[in-house]
């Protein structure tokens, strides 16, 4: 594998080279295959507590998606970007492997198991949906031409602290706004443009019926971006699925309460 690392984070940092140009991703843990993949605001960053707290028991894997971190940007749409998580993941194991797919990564997450559903073996959609489904001809809507001009226009900084305002509820503790909002900060024009076109265009639902993996569905009660009103053509349509929902928490469940959210991945990802 041409490879490269470097030591930024808590965990260590590689690189590697695929068909579309180069993915930045972090690895930790030995035990069960794990791919993280984030959402819109997000980076492999964003997995930093399960990267850390679920090492004893996974082998772990949360790539930049093409056009975040140092990763190079490739397609707009679902499939384009699903074509490269699933040549990243047989790079980086052999065999099937676990997914978890947060909100945009969610769709990603999907449309692997539609494309090649020998390769994953069991599915986790965290604050996720099918997709808004609204087709090639209309264009990104308002809210997200105005969040790129935002990304475009605003100090990174404040940039940040908008999205996590709109990703977690009220009363929030600070440290976790704080984190979310760095993250939110570190994101890319091309990688967002790229994933909101592909959300917005995209609709997964005739597709969902394909997915053959077992599959896990998390929904927050507090998430004003992917409710379980979105999430529901998930739980109608694919075959072998479970919900949980976690009450409290909103969109960056993975951050606001890393202990739940861990559990509730240990017991279904290493479930006999």
């Amino acid at each position: 594998m041409n490879d490269a690392r470097s030591t930024q984070g808590a965990a260590p940092r590689f690189g590697v080279n695929l068909d579309h140009g180069w993915v930045s991703f972090l690895e930790s843990g030995e035990g069960e295959p794990v791919l993280f993949l984030h959402g819109l605001n997000g980076n492999a960053s964003s997995w930093q507590d399960q990267l850390s707290e679920l090492a004893p028991d996974m082998k772990m894997v949360a790539w930049d998606a093409p056009g975040y971190g140092k990763s190079d940007a490739a397609g707009n749409t679902v499939e384009a970007l699903a074509r490269v998580a699933i040549a990243f993941a047989k790079r980086v194991w052999p065999g099937p492997i676990n997914v978890v797919g947060h909100s945009m990564g969610g769709l990603v997450a999907m449309k692997m198991a539609v494309l090649e559903p020998q390769r994953v073996k069991r599915l986790v959609l965290s604050c996720t949906h099918p997709g808004h489904g609204l087709g090639q001809g209309g264009g990104a809507n308002e809210r997200y031409r105005r969040r790129l001009e935002e990304l475009r226009d605003l100090p990174p900084e404040v940039y940040g602290q908008r999205r996590a305002k709109g990703m977690l509820p009220a009363g929030t503790d600070e440290a976790i706004f704080r984190k979310v909002a760095k993250v939110a900060a570190e994101s890319r024009s091309e990688g967002v443009a790229n994933a909101a076109w592909a959300i917005q265009t995209e609709d997964l639902q005739p597709e969902l019926p394909r997915i053959q993996a077992p599959t896990l569905v998390i929904t927050c009660d507090q998430d004003k971006v992917a409710p379980l009103t979105k999430a529901q053509p998930l739980l109608n349509r694919i075959a072998d699925v479970r919900h949980v929902e976690l009450a409290g928490l909103g969109h960056a469940p993975y951050m606001e309460d890393a202990r739940w959210y861990n559990a509730v991945l240990r017991e279904f990802l290493l479930e006999g």
